[in-house]
């Protein structure tokens, strides 16, 4: 009776030892991480995002004729200024000032007013001129370049 206690023991101890820790694969979770991934990139819908509509001219020989209308040109900064000169209709002026000229300019000029700047002048400084122009009433906004030298 003793030998088969001491046999079950020498055997629960074999068991004891023989069994291994258990261990985690990691390849098959990173491919469901992988397959989640593309299902969701795939499956997602973007918002366009809102921009300010602008109408090419179609393609030819630029227009010789000067524009009617209001002209805005901004030139490209320089070392000292960061916003390039303005000059509307060949005077200079700011930001602050323009609504009121916008504003007080005569009727037959009002009905487009064109912007034309240089390669450097920054995005912003255009669109706070378009929106100058919007809050002073002036519903078309045309843009034009100067040929180059």
């Amino acid at each position: 009776m003793q030998q088969l206690g001491e046999a079950k023991l020498s055997l629960m101890a074999t068991r004891i030892r023989e069994r291994k820790p258990p261990t985690l694969s990691m390849a098959p979770m990173i491919d469901c991480v992988f397959l989640l991934l593309i299902f969701f990139m795939v499956s997602t819908t973007f918002a366009p995002m809102p921009g300010i509509r602008v109408q090419l001219p179609p393609p030819g020989e630029p227009s010789k004729d000067k524009p009617k209308g209001l002209v805005v040109k901004i030139d490209n900064p320089t070392v000292n200024d960061k916003d390039g000169t303005m000059l509307l209709n060949g005077v200079v002026v700011q930001i602050g000032e323009m609504f009121s000229l916008l504003l007080n300019a005569p009727e037959e000029q009002k009905t487009m007013l064109i912007i034309q700047s240089g390669r450097d002048v920054l995005h912003e400084q255009i669109v706070r001129v378009m929106d100058t122009a919007k809050d002073a009433g002036i519903d078309k906004i045309g843009f034009a370049i100067t040929a180059r030298e």
